[in-house]
């Protein structure tokens, strides 16, 4: 009777034990959750907050007139085949800007 009564007492303190050991081992682990998901969520506020001035941005700049390009001529090449096969360039090719 007498290892029984120990026994019993043994499992009386051993359950309350573990059981707080695993409660404060979840809490721990929600608090780090937590405090990750806040890092995040501020983490997410700045990253909105630099896209809405990127969008700002380039709205802005969209609704400016385009400036005025400047047009291109093109003068066309002329090549001439000589008798000995030599090719001879008449006319250089130039994008004149104007």
């Amino acid at each position: 009777m007498r290892e029984n009564t120990s026994i019993q007492s043994i499992k009386v303190w051993i359950f309350p034990t573990l059981l707080s050991i695993l409660a404060m081992m979840i809490w721990n682990d929600v608090s780090e959750i937590k405090a990750d998901v806040k890092a995040l969520m501020a983490q997410s506020n700045i990253d909105k907050t630099r896209i809405d001035n990127l969008e700002r941005a380039l709205y802005k700049s969209s609704s400016l007139p385009t400036p005025i390009l400047p047009k291109e001529h093109a003068m066309l090449t002329h090549y001439a085949i000589l008798p000995n096969k030599d090719i001879y360039k008449k006319q250089k090719y130039e994008k004149i800007l104007l």
